[in-house]
């Protein structure tokens, strides 16, 4: 192969036209999983390397990080999200780095031209990813492009890419054995359904930590953007041997549908008699205000988000650099899941 290889000669590799292999860069949706198999093979036995590569870009430019705010966002009501910008914010400007962030259409479409449109003009050095699902194109489209690139998250393929991470697993299994050590044997899990990297991970640790003990499980799913309050009340309001003692809710939002489920079926919320112990998840800041105030699992935000530029720094200066990093978060135990008074 030259030593400099040509949008042509991937083409050729491939045996496709040099305007089906441009499209594998900018176009990837327009062709069909087995020409992209082609080309991006045809990529790694080449050498190809797209224009926009990391060597090109300039002092300034290097020292931006891309971050995306998708539109249909609500930043006012998403902690997590809240906690991802200002401890990227801190981080990056305590690395040397720039926060570029720029708004997308989350839905409908791909988001993808956005990052062509910044990498291709060499307007930033790399990107922090956040708000992943499993079929997300934007990771593909940045390994193809050769971009340097960190997820907030995980898909499915642990490999091949860098990537920091709260372990939504362990989380749940640390609030599931919480309330089995404070006596409760019909645990539930009020939470998202399937099809999500966060609440997959956090379904399956509650699933496990059950599965320790040998108990059943207790579950009720919203969708997302979604009102909990009819699954919590349908977990409180059950027959006495299914209904829940005890609620581990996928998020604080689900914890307060499960406080306002429980008041209005007249169930006092704590440990005692006859009370339902309830944990939620984020630690969001009126957790603590609530009375009783709300257990809750607090994730490790600003830790994540410095090793996340840290490891974006890494990936820029040698593109072959990967690395991973899964912290785990802390249960505050407050009033809402004090041990029952057996």
């Amino acid at each position: 192969m030259r030593a400099n290889p040509t949008i042509e000669d991937v083409a050729r590799a491939a045996g496709v036209s040099a305007s089906s292999a441009r499209n594998f860069f900018s176009r990837p949706g327009v062709l069909s999983a087995a020409t992209r198999a082609r080309i991006d093979e045809a990529v790694r036995r080449t050498g190809y390397a797209p224009r926009g590569g990391g060597g090109r870009l300039t002092r300034r430019q290097l020292g931006l990080v891309g971050f995306e705010v998708p539109r249909a966002e609500d930043a006012m009501f998403n902690l997590v999200f809240q906690q991802q910008v200002v401890g990227l914010l801190w981080a990056a400007r305590t690395a040397g780095f720039r926060l570029h962030t720029f708004v997308t259409d989350k839905e409908p479409g791909s988001r993808v031209p956005w990052y062509q449109e910044l990498w291709e003009r060499r307007e930033v050095g790399g990107f922090v990813l956040t708000d992943a699902g499993y079929d997300d194109e934007r990771v593909p489209y940045l390994r193809r492009a050769g971009a340097p690139f960190v997820l907030f998250s995980r898909l499915r393929e642990e490999t091949g890419y860098c990537w920091v991470d709260n372990d939504n697993a362990y989380g749940s299994m640390l609030a599931v054995r919480h309330l089995l050590a404070g006596g409760h044997r019909r645990v539930a899990y009020l939470g998202w359904p399937g099809g999500d990297p966060v609440a997959d991970r956090r379904l399956e640790g509650y699933r496990r930590a059950l599965a320790e003990v040998g108990l059943p499980e207790l579950t009720a799913f919203q969708d997302y953007g979604g009102d909990a309050l009819e699954q919590a009340g349908r977990l409180l309001d059950a027959p006495a041997r299914r209904r829940a003692t005890a609620v581990v809710a996928s998020c604080d939002e689900f914890a307060c549908d499960v406080v306002r489920a429980a008041a209005d079926l007249g169930v006092a919320l704590g440990g005692g008699p006859g009370q339902v112990a309830v944990v939620g998840c984020d630690d969001s800041p009126l957790a603590a205000r609530m009375v009783p105030a709300l257990s809750s699992l607090r994730q490790p935000i600003a830790r994540l988000a410095e090793r996340a530029v840290d490891l974006l720094a890494a990936r820029m200066a040698n593109p072959r650099f990967e690395a991973h990093l899964l912290e785990r978060p802390e249960l505050v135990v407050r009033s809402s899941s004090a041990p029952p008074a057996f």
